[in-house]
């Protein structure tokens, strides 16, 4: 499925996905983010920054197996 739409809905802290036929994919942040383990207090605010600002990119992470996880690991080491 190809999507040509996506952006992130800070009322529902959603990413949603729109394809061209207006059919969506909604990635819920809280469910996605439920099982990741922060070191840092404020590795809650890289993935909502990253929805916010990337939501295609979040979404890529988030369907991976230990995706958002290794998303935030990967900055600690980083920063």
């Amino acid at each position: 499925m190809k999507y040509n739409l996506y952006f992130y809905d800070s009322s529902r802290n959603e990413v949603v996905m729109t394809d061209m036929a207006g059919k969506e994919l909604v990635i819920n942040c809280d469910k996605a983010e439920e099982q990741v383990v922060f070191d840092e207090s404020e590795g809650a605010g890289i993935l909502a920054r990253l929805a916010r600002e990337e939501p295609a990119g979040y979404v890529s992470f988030a369907m991976r197996p230990g995706g958002l996880q290794d998303y935030v690991d990967v900055w600690n080491e980083l920063n």
